[in-house]
């Protein structure tokens, strides 16, 4: 299973409630956090538990590269489709 930046758009906008956020608008490449969609460290922990229970993938948060892969829903969707792709 694939999923794309634009489908984590969707799901996130919806999980997270975000009612001015229009997911078909959103920048795939927009940082998550700060200037981007503006989440905090709050919706980082949604949003990883959200990946673990759709996706199976748990994202540690000592990982070495978790700034790379939370940095833009595609460097995110990449990572799930790459890590998902392993494991099956």
């Amino acid at each position: 299973m694939t999923v794309t930046a634009r489908e984590l758009a969707i799901l996130f906008v919806d999980a997270l409630d975000l009612e001015d956020v229009d997911p078909q608008l959103v920048d795939l490449n927009a940082t998550l956090f700060g200037d981007g969609l503006g989440l905090d460290s709050l919706d980082m922990l949604e949003i990883a538990l959200i990946i673990q229970q759709k996706f199976g993938l748990k994202i540690k948060a000592d990982n070495p590269d978790i700034e790379q892969i939370f940095g833009s829903l595609e460097n995110l969707a990449s990572y799930i489709n790459s890590s998902t792709t392993v494991q099956a």
